[in-house]
């Protein structure tokens, strides 16, 4: 009988938790609607909000408090279409404060692209506070331009810049950035870049960390299709990593390859990875 009471009582607890009302989606949506009263004050009259294709999922606005006084700051982005089609569009974000007076905009970024790549907050500086990263499209070909901004005198003020094709946020004791740049189809050239203390500097230890997804991402490539421009960056990656053995092993396939296709010019490009290789050895 006992038995039977609880599981009544179980099912009644159930049945009534699964029937509350919503209140933290309520609560959700009455925030967001108050965001947008507030946002609408300050975006220019002729654009609209655009979410950032990475971080994926990311919102048009985002809060964040980037002097750590307690208090949110709203990081807007936002896209104004060019007037005359296909050109470019302009790319922008603002950050605004709440103050005595209520809500302002402290500072403003815009440039020119065909799209938002990324818009999001990282500690590239390893400082403990958050560095604000804004990245657009430049072209296809092109790639994209990230970015980097650094809270100062109540503002933001940039500390870097890169280009990429791909790019991966890589957390160690600061935060690392792998950055790929295209070569040929769908090759890339990678370095993984870390803040020294005044600028982005190449970092050998971890890009070493990253080399096994370099390496996995072409030999998926080379199992679909074995060709010359997939064995030349991956040997490039090799002799950043240190790995000289395999770098020779893929030289040689490249250079064979190479040589099938009649490409000469391809052939002394490999040569002189050779040989930087073997200036790589000597300094070693």
């Amino acid at each position: 009988m006992k038995k039977i009471m609880l599981f009544t009582l179980l099912v009644l607890v159930i049945f009534v938790i699964l029937n509350l009302p919503p209140v933290f989606t309520h609560a959700e949506e009455k925030r967001n609607e108050d965001l947008m009263k507030i946002i609408k004050e300050f975006v220019p009259s002729n654009s609209f909000l655009i979410s950032p294709k990475e971080p994926v999922s990311t919102k048009p606005f985002q809060l964040y408090d980037l002097n750590e006084d307690g208090q949110e700051e709203i990081i807007i982005t936002f896209e104004i279409k060019a007037k005359a089609q296909p050109s470019p569009s302009q790319f922008g974000a603002i950050v605004l404060k709440k103050g005595d007076e209520g809500w302002k905009k402290i500072w403003e970024t815009k440039a020119q692209g065909v799209g938002l790549h990324y818009s999001g907050v990282a500690d590239i500086t390893g400082d403990g506070r958050k560095e604000y990263l804004f990245g657009v499209t430049i072209g296809a070909s092109a790639g994209n331009k990230l970015e980097i901004f650094r809270w100062s005198n109540n503002s933001l003020k940039e500390i870097a810049d890169v280009l990429y094709h791909r790019i991966e946020l890589l957390n160690d004791k600061n935060v690392g950035i792998a950055v790929w740049q295209r070569y040929v189809a769908d090759t890339y050239f990678v370095d993984v870049l870390k803040w020294n203390g005044q600028k982005l500097v190449f970092d050998e230890e971890l890009y070493s960390k990253y080399y096994p997804v370099i390496e996995k991402f072409y030999y998926d490539k080379i199992s679909e299709r074995d060709t010359w421009f997939y064995w030349y960056t991956l040997a490039d990656a090799q002799i950043k990593a240190n790995l000289y053995e395999k770098a020779t092993k893929s030289i040689q396939k490249g250079i064979a390859l190479a040589k099938q296709l009649s490409m000469p010019d391809v052939v002394q490009d490999f040569n002189q990875l050779s040989y930087k290789l073997e200036e790589m050895k000597k300094s070693s």
